[in-house]
């Protein structure tokens, strides 16, 4: 299977920040949006963020990259950023953080049907595919309590079709980024997709005439306990992750913190507030870790390219 001597530890870094990382900022964002419109939370968040990466890259002096290689960085970040984790924040409005996860949870099956150049690699892999299927059937069964039905009925219909369109410009946004050519380093490009993203956000909620709410019930401290923690945890750590990982794994292999999420969230719920624990969701649970066990550590041969080309065998990254 896979030998100690093949174990990328910043690879499995990486995936924690994201599967734990990303796993509780859904329930950030609830906190958060008490008090800070969507547009409003984004901007601040982003740029904020952003601006931290980017003086940091001015101390080390970084190289900046050309004008064509910024346009494409920028794209990529409103794939990724705006379209993709800001409809999360948007949608979070309408929809309870469970469902949303359970949309996010079909990003590995997008990431298959929009990789073209790798469908062949895909389809040849049967281990892969059925761990994408189990994980997502996973996901499904830790909230099959009739809650798509009550979207319909409580007429959230558009925000749940919105969340699957952000699900399909992130994993759009993440094979584009994939396959971006640049000198420049990925803190950078972390900073600068974050600053264009928050600026685009902040120009938007001065034209909606967002403000901050402070209401009776509303908690201005959670709000913005909430938002720090989206800028530490959800931007500087684990999305400065998936960009790395992008360039180091397969998409697939990346793609299964959307699995993960949801299960740290019913973990740690049971461990922190005492929340029950049904037999459906145990079983959930243990399809969702052999799902993305199998999509982590299957079996394949792959032809040797050129010299530097990564290659993805029964472990999770050698380079």
């Amino acid at each position: 299977m896979m030998s100690l001597q093949t174990l990328n530890f910043k690879s499995i870094f990486a995936l924690l920040a994201l599967y734990i990382g990303w796993g509780s900022t859904y329930m950030a964002i609830a906190l958060a949006l008490e008090c800070f419109p969507p547009f409003m939370l984004a901007g601040i968040r982003f740029i904020l963020a952003g601006l931290i990466f980017f003086l940091w890259s001015l101390w080390k002096g970084i190289q900046f990259p050309k004008r064509e290689e910024m346009l494409k960085i920028c794209l990529a970040g409103f794939l990724l950023l705006f379209l993709g984790s800001g409809s999360v924040v948007w949608v979070e409005q309408y929809l309870s953080s469970g469902l949303t996860s359970i949309v996010w949870a079909s990003l590995p099956i997008w990431l298959v049907a929009m990789d073209r150049k790798r469908w062949k690699f895909y389809l040849s892999n049967l281990k892969l595919i059925s761990g994408l299927l189990l994980g997502l059937l996973g996901v499904i069964l830790l909230f099959a309590d009739k809650e798509l039905i009550r979207v319909i009925e409580n007429g959230t219909l558009l925000a749940f079709m919105i969340a699957i369109f952000g699900v399909v410009c992130f994993a759009f946004g993440s094979l584009y980024s994939k396959n971006i050519s640049c000198k420049s380093t990925t803190i950078f490009i972390v900073a600068v997709q974050m600053i264009f993203v928050g600026v685009l956000s902040l120009i938007i909620s001065l034209s909606l005439g967002e403000k901050f709410i402070s209401h009776p019930g509303s908690s201005i401290l959670n709000s913005i306990l909430g938002l720090l923690y989206l800028i530490i945890v959800g931007s500087l750590i684990a999305y400065f992750s998936y960009l790395w990982l992008l360039n180091v794994l397969p998409p697939t292999t990346v793609g299964t913190y959307t699995y993960v999420n949801p299960a740290i969230a019913i973990l740690l719920g049971w461990w922190l507030l005492n929340e029950n624990i049904t037999n459906p969701k145990i079983l959930a649970l243990i399809l969702i870790f052999i799902g993305v066990f199998m999509v982590n550590y299957y079996k394949t041969k792959i032809p040797k390219g050129k010299p530097g080309q990564l290659e993805y065998k029964n472990h999770i990254c050698t380079k």
